[in-house]
């Protein structure tokens, strides 16, 4: 009579080892054929790693040696020495325009260039400079005023009250706000506009009651609208050097 031979039953507890073996042993095998491909990948990562550790701390030591420098370039331009304060921000921007202080600095040394009297690389460095700042309300806007100051400076009315208007338009809820109404006002009355200036100055006092009276304070102690215009841009510099 046969022998009947009964069938081990496995368990879930073996059928897991098996399958864990199996798998491990799949690994291996993968491993022995793709060693150099693994050993290779990470290399390309570690060294992935160590580049963005190095990338970010050139950054911060770029960073700490621009504010370091434009110490010097800033005393220059708060001494009027505008030429000189050109030639010491051109090095920041040629060396650290990649950080965020040579980005002020380009601001900074359009500003000398104003100053100075050339206007042509005042408007090239303007420029640059609202690209660098155009979502930054601030800096954008103080870029912005720089390029309608310029073609006020020129005689280009037109083109200044646009450049005012953008300024408003854009970035209406920074102090260059008024500046640039009372600018526009300004560049009106220069072309003969005189109701449309009236027009802005009203809205000037009706939205700005405060400022308005200090203005008139300003005016009744020798601030002239002309003198004003030049103290108003370096004085908001002079906003822009504390915040570098």
């Amino acid at each position: 009579m046969a022998r009947t031979v009964r069938k081990k039953r496995i368990t879930r507890h073996e059928l897991k080892e098996d399958r864990f073996l199996e798998t491990t042993k799949d690994l291996i095998s993968f491993s022995r054929k793709n060693a150099s491909r693994l050993i290779l990948a990470i290399i390309v990562l570690l060294v992935a790693v160590v580049t963005i550790k190095v990338y970010f701390g050139n950054k911060k030591k770029a960073e700490e040696n621009a504010r370091i420098r434009i110490l010097y370039a800033n005393s220059l331009y708060e001494s009027a020495n505008f030429k000189e304060a050109v030639i010491a921000y051109q090095e920041i921007v040629k060396e650290y325009g990649g950080t965020r202080t040579g980005r002020v600095a380009t601001l900074l040394m359009a500003n000398s260039y104003f100053f100075s009297g050339d206007m042509n690389n005042a408007l090239e460095f303007y420029e640059k400079s609202l690209k660098m700042f155009k979502k930054d309300n601030n800096w954008g806007s103080a870029s912005l005023m720089g390029i309608a100051s310029v073609y006020e400076q020129n005689g280009s009315f037109d083109d200044a009250i646009e450049y005012y208007d953008d300024v408003v338009t854009n970035y209406n809820d920074t102090p260059s706000t008024i500046d640039a109404l009372e600018s526009k006002a300004r560049c009106l009355e220069f072309t003969n506009r005189y109701e449309e200036a009236i027009g802005v100055y009203t809205q000037i006092k009706n939205d700005y009651p405060d400022i308005t009276k200090d203005r008139e304070k300003q005016v009744a102690t020798g601030f002239t609208p002309c003198n004003r215009r030049m103290l108003s841009h370096n004085g908001i510099t002079k906003v822009w050097l504390r915040n570098a």
